[in-house]
């Protein structure tokens, strides 16, 4: 099914679509364990597993991952303090180097270690950062879904010269997004599936990451996936990275 964009227009724009899709019930916090899965172009498989927090504080969103398995990268933890007013606080703590360093913005383009996830993809852009337009409305993987086109105000902060995302009606859940290069090239696609409500929230439980540059991909299925169990704050700091308990 296809519309005008001018019919579009009459119900919602894009930048009101992106902002509903920005601001959709997450929860006040997260909780999951999660397995991935790292495909190369030979076929070759890595599988890991990690546990995922997320917790929010009105203009600030934290988020906290860490590796469990395997022994090469287990006790590896990440943190993104999103700020509503000004760029995003990234930390990654490497065991080896007993020390949390500060992902500053020239590494934000760099791969999430060793994932088909850059640390600029792990960040939630604010609405306010690109110009939106609603190009569609049409079926994919049996939900109609709004495509939005994503594109930069300004290219110097970003390694995408525009996203394309299939949005589910209703419960503004992206379960596809495309990626273009500066060259204006499709480089990368994201899916998201198995959409499921738990606790009363719309809930992606599988998810990967296909580089098509590369030719691998990053597949992330979610368990024990719990929300609004008053994670504590301590988990969301630099010192816990580096003592967990």
């Amino acid at each position: 099914m296809f519309f005008s964009p001018s019919s579009l227009a009459k119900s919602i724009d894009g930048a009101a679509l992106a902002q509903k899709v920005y601001d959709r019930d997450n929860g006040k916090d997260s909780y999951a364990i999660v397995k991935m899965l790292l495909i190369n172009k030979r076929g070759k498989k890595r599988l890991r597993t990690m546990i995922t927090a997320t917790k929010d504080y009105r203009d600030l969103t934290k988020n906290y991952i860490r590796f469990t398995s395997p022994a090469s990268i287990k006790d590896t933890s990440f943190l993104t303090w999103e700020n509503a007013d000004r760029d995003d606080d990234q930390f990654l703590y490497l065991p080896a180097l007993r020390r949390v360093r500060r992902i500053v913005s020239s590494q934000k383009k760099n791969r999430f270690v060793n994932t088909d996830y850059t640390y600029e993809d792990l960040e939630r852009r604010a609405v306010i950062e690109d110009n939106h337009t609603i190009l569609k409305i049409e079926k994919y993987a049996q939900h109609e879904c709004w495509v939005l086109e994503s594109i930069p105000k300004n290219l110097k902060n970003t390694q995408y010269s525009r996203r394309v995302s299939w949005i589910v009606k209703d419960i503004y859940i992206p379960i596809k997004t495309e990626y273009y290069d500066k060259k204006g090239r499709l480089c990368k696609k994201f899916y998201g599936r198995r959409l499921k409500k738990i606790d009363g929230i719309w809930t992606v439980m599988e998810a990967e990451m296909h580089d098509l540059k590369k030719k691998h991909r990053t597949l992330m299925k979610y368990s024990g996936l719990k929300y609004n169990q008053g994670i504590p704050d301590k988990v969301f700091t630099k010192a816990y990275m580096i003592h967990a308990e």
